[in-house]
């Protein structure tokens, strides 16, 4: 059953020894509970979490940061989705459990001009924070198309009634979330639309592999989108529809790390949702 608990009862659950950290608990939480989270667990910031964090505006990124205890180690940084999928690949093993070992510095502390809200893009925080868009474009503009296919991986949503349309959600969204299967019958679909990627065999991988997660977070992504335009996908990508994309598309980054390691800890209602049903037997920390 999943443990859903408020900051204060935290401490209860030391044993879960890792947990990721969202941007909506940095953003919405008071700097105590962020410092207390940090000092009573192995708090995981993801990349994707990093780069959220440090592009918003100069007073937001100096808030969330001064947040965090001003020491060597605050938190771990964990590496992207597409560096654990790479390490899963070549190591021909699962990332999980254990995430913090894939950390990306043994040793580090925060800039102290992001704690003071002086922090400037210049020289190679430039060139990085272009990479990380060129990824992030990258990664929505698949998605998309992921999100055009939808009838392709749930054929039972074809031609279904509005009316109709919530059920049948439900139960697609049940299924990714227990059917192994289903999964790995769509993740076979998927790579072998790139078979250069080399990617682990289909009858290796498990709910322990960030290669799994990926495609049953992806999946539960689509249908959000889906039902966002009641099964009515629009005739052309444009601003509003790109924006949407990404940002489900990044909250479902949150869940894939969450349900690796066990525990989430989130403000957010939709990601809350996710997570509880591909982890209920995880920590979910509101």
């Amino acid at each position: 059953m999943n443990q859903s608990v408020d900051v204060d009862t935290h401490a209860r659950f030391r044993a879960m020894q890792e947990i990721v950290l969202d941007k909506s608990f940095v953003d919405g939480s008071p700097a105590a509970h962020v410092r207390k989270l940090c000092g009573t667990h192995h708090a995981l910031m993801t990349e994707e979490l990093f780069f959220e964090l440090i592009t918003t505006g100069h007073e937001k990124r100096r808030r969330a940061f001064c947040k965090f205890p001003d020491t060597p180690n605050p938190i771990s940084l964990i590496p992207n989705v597409g560096e654990l999928l790479r390490f899963e690949k070549e190591a021909g093993a699962p990332c999980a459990p254990n995430l913090r070992r894939h950390r990306i510095q043994e040793s580090f502390q925060f800039n102290p001009r992001l704690r003071e809200g002086t922090f400037e893009f210049e020289g190679s925080y430039a060139e990085e924070l272009k990479s990380f868009r060129r990824e992030i474009e990258a990664s929505t503009r698949g998605f998309i198309e992921r999100c055009f296919l939808v009838h392709e991986f749930f054929p039972e949503l074809r031609g279904i009634k509005i009316s109709d349309l919530g059920s049948a959600l439900a139960n697609a969204r049940r299924s990714i979330a227990t059917d192994q299967s289903r999964v790995k019958g769509v993740y076979r679909q998927l790579t072998a639309e790139h078979p250069n990627e080399r990617a682990p065999d289909a009858e290796v991988i498990g709910v322990d592999w960030a290669w799994f997660r990926w495609v049953q977070v992806q999946l539960i992504a689509t249908l959000r989108i889906f039902v966002r335009y009641q099964g009515r996908m629009p005739s052309a990508i444009n601003d509003g529809f790109w924006i949407a994309a990404e940002h489900t598309m990044l909250d479902s980054y949150y869940v894939l790390f969450g349900t690796l390691c066990g525990a989430l800890a989130s403000r957010d209602v939709e990601i809350q949702e996710d997570f509880t049903l591909l982890r209920p037997d995880g920590l979910l920390l509101r």
